[in-house]
């Protein structure tokens, strides 16, 4: 098979046109944290079903995903058409993910777990088709070791974007709401209609995607994504460590996002949910542009390792704060949001290495099928994290409003804070170990 030129041929995407290509996250961003906090006290109190039932259900969806994020890698990777490999996906997922996020944030009264199952279940589709699509082709845009970088960046920064809209209306009105539950999920469900086919017309005609045809006499081979990870592990080991820290990461991050609205609960200021996710999220992205600088200076994984150290120290805050203050509930959000984009893009820029180097020594297309990888492990570890802890949540007696006694309260935070302890410390022991991310040269194990 002939390999497409490497875009390293050409120059970097301008600043804008990157923005307008790294906007298609979006819809994604918005789905993040509503999936996990916001939807199943929805369907706990406006359907009536339980947590376990919800938390299974969710888990369900997360597996599916398991199974066809390394196929639709593999898919994208392999596409040919006039239009190139990733615009025809991208384009795509907007009609599916409108319609599947019309029908997941806007269950009628006659909602049952099997309406929550088949809308879940095609939101779950439609986000996969695009985002691994739109990964994939980040890596392809990308233009060496510093651009990976700025590329991850700014998909982090946008990401973090779509996740403030999602909170900032919620934050601001959710206080005076007569049902704040159904509120929060009306918002981001007309968001997601709104907004999707605007970015995804923007992120197709921003990015680089040449036509790809088939050559004459062309064999097509068909490969097992699995055997092809495999075989990246085996002559990349680093690949597969990093593969097990993003894994716990996962499941940190959908501990953090599955568990916000219950530690809130936990803290006296249950109503406040969204203002502490979106001091969490601002600073996030304020701090991004920094970590990028002290990734240029330090390197990318040692950078990881050290903010993940700090991290430790930052969540701890965040489950000792005293209860009844929202402001200091709110600064501890947000110093622990200080370093929660860290190994994240940082993260995909090093796996963008790691797939500059196996396209080298392979010649062939494998930016969807690793990425796919990742993204699969994020979603196993959410998964684990909200069939998990809401199982646990039902077995406390603490209802999908968050509602819970005093005595429950120190379990719900310890609950929430000792997952992301782990996760972290994992992902520092993996990156500051490591020996092979070199400025310049292949960032091989």
């Amino acid at each position: 098979m002939t390999h497409t030129a490497s875009p390293a041929a050409e120059k970097r995407l301008g600043s804008g046109r990157l923005w307008m290509f790294a906007s298609a996250v979006l819809p994604t961003a918005l789905l993040a944290i509503p999936l996990s906090a916001y939807l199943p006290p929805l369907y706990a109190t406006q359907v009536g079903l339980s947590l376990t039932t919800i938390g299974l259900i969710f888990m369900g969806a997360r597996i599916f995903d398991v199974v066809i994020d390394p196929f639709m890698g593999m898919l994208t990777d392999n596409t040919r058409s006039r239009f190139g490999r990733r615009r025809p996906w991208i384009v795509l997922s907007a009609p599916l993910l409108m319609l599947s996020g019309w029908a997941l944030f806007f269950p009628p009264e006659t909602a049952t777990a099997l309406w929550l199952i088949a809308a879940l279940f095609a939101v779950t589709l439609a986000n996969t088709i695009l985002s691994i699509t739109h990964i994939a082709w980040s890596a392809d845009v990308a233009v060496g070791y510093d651009d990976r970088s700025r590329v991850q960046g700014i998909l982090l920064m946008a990401t973090i974007g779509g996740t403030l809209a999602a909170m900032l209306l919620p934050a601001l009105l959710e206080g005076g709401a007569a049902d704040p539950i159904a509120l929060r999920a009306h918002i981001i469900g007309w968001l997601i209609i709104g907004t999707t086919p605007l970015v995804i017309a923007a992120a197709a005609w921003a990015g680089r995607d040449k036509p790809v045809a088939a050559t004459a006499g062309e064999v097509r081979i068909r490969e097992n994504p699995f055997h092809v990870v495999v075989n990246a592990i085996r002559r990349q080991p680093f690949l597969g460590r990093l593969l097990a820290a993003d894994l716990l990461q996962g499941l940190a991050g959908g501990v953090l996002g599955g568990m916000s609205i219950f530690y809130a609960a936990a803290k006296g200021i249950s109503e406040r949910t969204s203002l502490l996710i979106l001091c969490f999220y601002l600073s996030g992205v304020i701090f991004v542009p920094l970590w990028i600088r002290l990734s240029r200076k330090f390197g990318k994984a040692r950078t990881i390792g050290w903010s993940s150290i700090l991290s430790i120290g930052l969540i701890l805050i965040v489950a000792f704060t005293p209860p009844g203050r929202v402001d200091l509930a709110c600064a501890a959000f947000a110093a622990f949001g200080s370093t929660m984009g860290v190994w994240i893009f940082l993260m995909k820029s090093i796996v963008s290495d790691l797939v500059h180097d196996e396209e080298v020594e392979t010649g062939r297309p494998r930016a969807g099928t690793m990425f796919a990888l990742f993204i699969l492990t994020q979603k196993l570890g959410a998964a684990l994290a909200i069939g998990v802890t809401y199982v646990v949540l039902d077995r406390w007696g603490i209802t999908g409003a968050g509602t819970m006694s005093a005595e429950a309260a120190p379990g719900v935070v310890a609950l929430m804070t000792a997952p992301v302890i782990l996760g972290h410390l994992v992902m520092a022991v993996v990156t500051l170990t490591w020996k092979g991310d070199k400025r310049g040269t292949p960032a091989m194990a």
